[in-house]
This record gives structure tokens, C-alpha cells and sequence, in this order.
């Protein structure tokens, strides 16, 4: 975490991919800090052991006189005993120092063998987000809001392909907040390019909560509104900001006060409504009924506001952690098929 911040601070004054590239390097910085820190305390430990014997006679062979202080001489052959070089100028002769030479040798063997299995955990799930990322990238067009994945898949009658989909990004979420849980050096995986980062995940999973579960709370919608997959996926993106805010011991920030929250996120409504209109989706009637009670469109606007208080609140504290600006988490990203083409484009 200080590591974390103290990056972020030293790249302050650099702008843009500059800064993202430095950034993108907190990972494997990361790691050699974790796999450094263990060797040296380990070898200070057993050299502090063996400092307590160097002098003592009959306790090692060291052939000649060093030069050396006694701690030095013992952080020495606790480096080679460690790493099992094994140079044999120093000979532990007592039992006890033989078997604390023989435990720290194995432990040596052990650190390297977990430092490579801890290296070959984290980066394939580091893939495994980029891919996630890549993916609702492509099917959402670059886009954050993800409205034209609802036009591709509904629009065109394609609802099963659509529910497969929803299906594949709620398990892939669950199993990336698991692995940050598990694996915290993953909270500092930071793409140079922002929609292939685990934010621009959580937020276009965000938006399309949003539009299926509120958005289209409205005659033909509601089979979406209240579809089990659509209810999972927003569950399963509670669960993976809690986990990271809990994990990271992020404090929750409060996106506004009461009064003004209420009016950028009826602002908000109102403007994802009218896309979905656009569009040729249905949305909430605004049409009260005979009865006089409050219309769809307002108990729709009712759960999109406590959706989006509730994930905000962990969202953008999040956001603040990841180095990355909301304008450039939501800005659209160019899809790799766009420059296929203009590549394309240019050869001819």
C-alpha cells in the first residue's frame, strides 16, 4: 500500500501514457520488494544465530583470519548457507549450528520454490482481467455505458447469447475479486492503457446493471428487471467492491450530499432512459395508473438512485486507489477492429 502510494505520488507531475507506464511497473517492483524483504530477513535472522557462536572454539572452521567483524563473517556464511552455494571456507562444527545450517538451507530452497509458484499465480490473473477487460471493451464498442452490447444482443433477438454473456462476466467477477482477496498484489495491476484495467470492468458492469435492472423497468423490460442472471451480476459487483474496499482498507467515500446526489442521479435516469428510447428499448411508463400511485418510471428511478449510492460509495474510493482519473476511465477507448481498418485503410 505505501509502496502503492509512493509511486503514485512520484509520477504526479507526469501526464498522460507517461505517467500509465510508470505505474504499470508497481507490479513487478512489487514483487521483488516482497521476495527481497523475506531473503534479507531470513538471512539477518540466522545470521543473528550464528553471530552468538562466531568466536566461540570449536564452533566453526574458518580457515585464516578475514579481517571481518564476527557479524559480518556470520550474515556472510548465512547468505551462502541460504542461497545453497555451499563455498566451504566456513564450516559449522557444532550440532546445533550444522542443523540450523541444514534448516536454513531448506528454507532457502523453500523461498525460491514459493517466490516462482507466487509469480506464476499472479500474473496469469492478471491475463485473466486484461482478457475480461479486452472482451466488454469489444462488445460494448469502447464505450463505458455499454448500451450498444444491449442493442447488439437485443435488439437483435439474441437473448440467450446475451444471457450466456451475463453469465461469463458474473463468474469471471466473482473469481477476480476472490484472487485480489486472496492475492493483494493484484490491487496494483495498472494496465497503460485504462480499458483493459479491472476499474473499467466494474464500471461498465456498473452501467449495465443499471440500464438492464432500472433502465428497462418498463413493459417488454421487466423480463430483464427482474431476470435471476441480471440480479446475480449485480450482486456479484457488490461483492467485488466490498472485497477490494476491504482488502485495500479503502475509506468508503460518499459521492455527494443527499440533495445534490439526488439530482445528478435523477439527471442520470433521465438521461439513460432517453438512450434506451433511442435505441428502441423499453423503458419505465411515466404514466401514473388509475389508482394514482407512483409511476413505473418513478419506483424505477427509486432503485437506480440506492443502486448507484451503494456503488458509488465503494466505487469511487476505488477509483481514487487506482491511478487513473474518471474522465479517463470513462472516456471511449478505440476498438482494436477500428485500427485493423484504418490500418487497412492506409495501406491502400
Amino acid at each position: 500500500m505505501y509502496t502503492w502510494r509512493a509511486f503514485r505520488l512520484v509520477t504526479r507531475p507526469l501526464k498522460g501514457r507517461a505517467r500509465h507506464r510508470v505505474l504499470a511497473l508497481a507490479v513487478p517492483l512489487l514483487i521483488v520488494v516482497l521476495v527481497g524483504t523475506w531473503v534479507i530477513l531470513m538471512v539477518v535472522a540466522f545470521g543473528l544465530i550464528y553471530a552468538a557462536w562466531i568466536g566461540v572454539p570449536g564452533a566453526f572452521n574458518i580457515p585464516g583470519e578475514s579481517g571481518e567483524s564476527g557479524f559480518v563473517e556470520a550474515l556472510y556464511f548465512s547468505g551462502v548457507t541460504l542461497g545453497t552455494i555451499g563455498y566451504g571456507d566456513f564450516q559449522p562444527l557444532h550440532s546445533l549450528l550444522r542443523l540450523a545450517a541444514v534448516v536454513e538451507g531448506f528454507t532457502g530452497v523453500a523461498v525460491l520454490s514459493m517466490s516462482i509458484a507466487y509469480i506464476l499465480e499472479v500474473y496469469p490473473v492478471l491475463q485473466r482481467k486484461t482478457v475480461l477487460a479486452v472482451l466488454l471493451n469489444e462488445e460494448t464498442a469502447g464505450q463505458v455505458h455499454g448500451l450498444a452490447l444491449l442493442v447488439r444482443y437485443l435488439r437483435g433477438g439474441n437473448v440467450e447469447a446475451l444471457a450466456t454473456l451475463l453469465r461469463f462476466v458474473n463468474l469471471e467477477l466473482l473469481f477476480l475479486a476472490e484472487a485480489h482477496r486472496r492475492l493483494p498484489v493484484l490491487h496494483y495491476g495498472h494496465p497503460v492503457d485504462v480499458e483493459h484495467s479491472f476499474l473499467r470492468v466494474l464500471l461498465v458492469v456498473q452501467n449495465l446493471v443499471a440500464a438492464l435492472r432500472y433502465g428497462m423497468r418498463g413493459g417488454a423490460g421487466r423480463q430483464w428487471s427482474n431476470d435471476p442472471r441480471v440480479r446475480n451480476l449485480e450482486d456479484s459487483l457488490f461483492y467485488a467492491l466490498y472485497t477490494l474496499g476491504s482488502s485495500l482498507h479503502l475509506p468508503l467515500t460518499a459521492p455527494l450530499g443527499t440533495a445534490q446526489f439526488n439530482e445528478q442521479a435523477a439527471e442520470s435516469f433521465d438521461k439513460l432512459c432517453n438512450q434506451l428510447n433511442k435505441i428502441g428499448l423499453p423503458t419505465p411508463n411515466r404514466v401514473p395508473d388509475a389508482s394514482g400511485a407512483s409511476t413505473e418510471y418513478d419506483q424505477a428511478f427509486a432503485g437506480f438512485a440506492r443502486f448507484h449510492l451503494s456503488s458509488d460509495t465503494s466505487l469511487i474510493s476505488y477509483l481514487q486507489n487506482s491511478g487513473y482519473t474518471y474522465a479517463e476511465a470513462s472516456e471511449t477507448a478505440v476498438r482494436h477492429e477500428m485500427l485493423v481498418r484504418e490500418l487497412e485503410i492506409d495501406h491502400t
